[in-house]
Parts: structure tokens; sequence; C-alpha cells
């Protein structure tokens, strides 16, 4: 039987993968999406909190936003800094995916509902499931998905953070972003708490492995929300005896804790790989929605010149930089010594008003250089206990 050659075929119909199909849809290319699920949209382990940084081009409807973050705090035991932020959106994570996919389904992807299972190729073109065919793969089925064992080894779990949390039905007060560090004492991670339109999304986010990742989390939400499970699923309120859904998540994430894994190609001749199955996530705090939205763009842009190894010289273009100095610092970050540094430095004049901007995704020019031109004048407030006016009322 023969079977129509598609320009491309893409794994995954996440962000990446359905950026990747729109992007390539749009520039002229024949498309088929595979993801068996997608069409029925699913949650996923992920705090739903689009970055402040680029998200000029991250494209959220209005239906897929739950909120806007009035402020993103850092705590680190009794030391809390806030940062005030105007453009940061809370985005319900299956409502996106799936207006995402519907982008890329009427920029003319076709969907195919089924799992890859096998990638075989002949004559120069991929035969997928043994019934379709594509000249090109893009692979952005997440991290150590088919594509990622396919072309390149599976991502040891030294190089993975564990994330995983609940869906707790408590309408919020405010639109504030938490992020706790030093919950497990010299362990590399965080808490995190973001509140949606009527429940937060709590979790944690944790070197894969990491004893007490949710004990440490359950000790939070007994401190902010006093109670206990009493089913799978549930969570009664101590202080009137509410019943409360709390739905559990949970997922892999890269984080390369070695810099010079982001050396090794994620692309050849004629497939590339973008977002977690790329590994192209911040190992510091994990974050990826915003790699993988461009990504997959990026992928589909080499691709669409003849050239899927082309992603190579984009992404780091890009983002590179970023991720590698992610991988080279995040074992000093989480250091105690280093954080009761850093929040004590963080808090003075000199330094506050750049880590908001950074924050924000306002600051331009070399922050590195910056900072250690105002370190000086930071230490010397620092030993005056002085802090920047946005945090006079804070502890």
């Amino acid at each position: 039987m023969n079977v129509k050659v598609v320009d491309v075929a893409v794994v995954g119909g996440g962000p990446a993968g359905s950026s990747a199909a729109r992007e390539a849809s749009e520039r002229g290319l024949s498309v088929l999406l595979f993801d068996h699920s997608i069409a029925h949209p699913r949650r996923k382990a992920c705090g739903g909190g689009l970055p402040v940084k680029g998200i000029e081009w991250m494209d959220a409807p209005e239906e897929a936003i739950e909120g806007h973050m009035t402020s993103i705090s850092f705590t680190y035991k009794n030391t809390k800094l806030k940062v005030p932020v105007n453009k940061g959106k809370l985005i319900r994570r299956d409502d996106w995916d799936f207006y995402l996919y519907n982008r890329a389904k009427e920029a003319g992807a076709g969907h195919i509902a089924e799992r890859v299972k096998s990638l075989e190729n002949s004559s120069g073109n991929w035969v997928i499931n043994d019934k379709y065919k594509a000249k090109y793969i893009i692979g952005a089925d997440g991290v150590n998905g088919f594509t990622r064992r396919h072309f390149m080894e599976k991502i040891s779990r030294e190089h993975l953070f564990a994330a995983a949390g609940y869906y707790l039905s408590i309408k919020p007060i405010e639109n504030e972003v938490e992020f706790i560090l030093g919950a497990l004492p010299g362990k590399e991670g965080y808490l995190w708490v973001f509140p949606k339109s009527d429940h937060y999304n709590i979790g944690y986010c944790y070197n894969a492995g990491t004893p007490g990742m949710k004990e440490a989390l359950h000790k939070l939400m007994d401190e902010r929300w006093p109670g206990e499970f009493i089913e799978n699923g549930k969570w009664k309120l101590a202080e009137n005896g509410e019943i409360v859904n709390c739905k559990q998540f949970g997922s892999a994430i890269p984080s390369y804790n070695d810099p010079e894994l982001f050396d090794e190609p994620v692309s050849g001749s004629n497939w590339v790989l973008c977002g977690d199955a790329a590994g192209h996530v911040n190992p510091i705090h994990g974050e990826g929605l915003n790699h993988a939205t461009l990504g997959g763009r990026l992928a589909a842009k080499a691709i669409s010149k003849g050239d899927p190894t082309l992603f190579e010289k984009y992404w780091r273009s890009h983002y590179s930089r970023d991720m590698y100095r992610a991988a080279k610092t995040k074992h000093r970050i989480y250091r105690s010594v280093f954080m009761k540094l850093g929040f004590a430095l963080g808090r003075t004049p000199a330094l506050f008003g750049m880590l908001a901007e950074l924050t924000r995704g306002e600051y331009e020019g070399k922050a590195t250089s910056a900072f250690w031109f105002k370190l000086p004048m930071a230490v010397l407030q620092a030993m005056f206990f002085m802090k920047h006016k946005e945090l006079k009322n804070t502890t």
C-alpha cells in the first residue's frame, strides 16, 4: 500500500511539539502531529506560571489564564525577598496545551492519536508505527520519551529533578508566587506555591531520589492549611472540618548537573529533539516552558531550511548561555552558606533593584559584571542591616 510521505512528523503534543507543528505548517510544510491523548486535555506536573522573561512571544489566550502574578517571593528560613511583577501570567496547563494543539491544527497540521512505538529509516524516509512516513522527525515527547531513547541515550537519574505536588482546592487570597528554599537543608531544590483562580498548585522540585521531599511538602501544607489526608485526593481542614479536593501529580524534569551534557548534539541529518526531550530545562529551577515553546519553533525553522542540525546554532544563540551557567553553578547556588549570603546581600539597596529586574526579565546589560561592581557597596550595607525600601516591612 502506498502511503503519502509528509515533510515532518512531530512526536509529542505538549508546548514544544505543538509549537513545532504549528511553525512547520505555517512555513508550508506538511505535518503530522503524533500524540495519543492531547485531544483530551490533561494536567501536568507544572506550577503553571509563564516566565516573565520572553512572555511577549509566549502565546497564551485569556481562556487559559487563571490569574496574573502580583509578586514573586523567595524565602529562606526567616528571610523573604518579595519582588513585585506586572507581566507574569498564571495558566492552566491543560487548557494552554490544548490551545497550542488547536493552533497547530488550524495551521494545517494533521493529528494522529497514537503512541509512537517504532521508527525505521527506509529509503531516506522515516516509517512510523509501520504505516506512516515522513522525511523528518521532531522529537518532543518529553524527558526519556520514545524519541529521546531512540536517537540518544536516556537522561540518567543523577541529571533529573523529581517534581510532584497537589492541586489544593482552596481559593487563594493573593496572586503571590512563592519559592521556599532550604526546606531540606543542603539539598538541591525547593518547594513552590502557585495561586490559581480557585485553588493552589503546590509542590516540590528536588534532585531525583532526594529523601524527605514529600514530607517537606506535607509540613508546608500543615503550616499553611492545617489538616490531614483522610483518603486519596482529599484534605480535611482542622479549623472547620471542611473536606477539600487535593489531587496529586508528578513527573521527572531534566536538570543537568554537568554543563558538558549541553555540548552533545540533539539533532541529526533528518531528526531533531526539542523541549524536555533535548534536556533543555534550566538546571537550577527546572523552568522549561519558554525553552520548549521557542525550541519547538526553532526546530521547525531548521527543518524548513532543509538542515535539522541548524537547530544547534539556533538554540545556542538564543538560550544556551543560561543553560551552561545554571549547570555550572547549580551545586553552589543551593549550599546553605551561599543561601545565607545571597539573601543577606539580595535585600540590600545596592542589589535588590537588580534582583527585581532580573526576576521580572527587565534587566538589560551584563548581570555578572554589574553584580561585582555593586558587591562592595552591598557588603557594606549588609553589615549595617540596611534593606531596600520595598522590603522595609518584611523579615
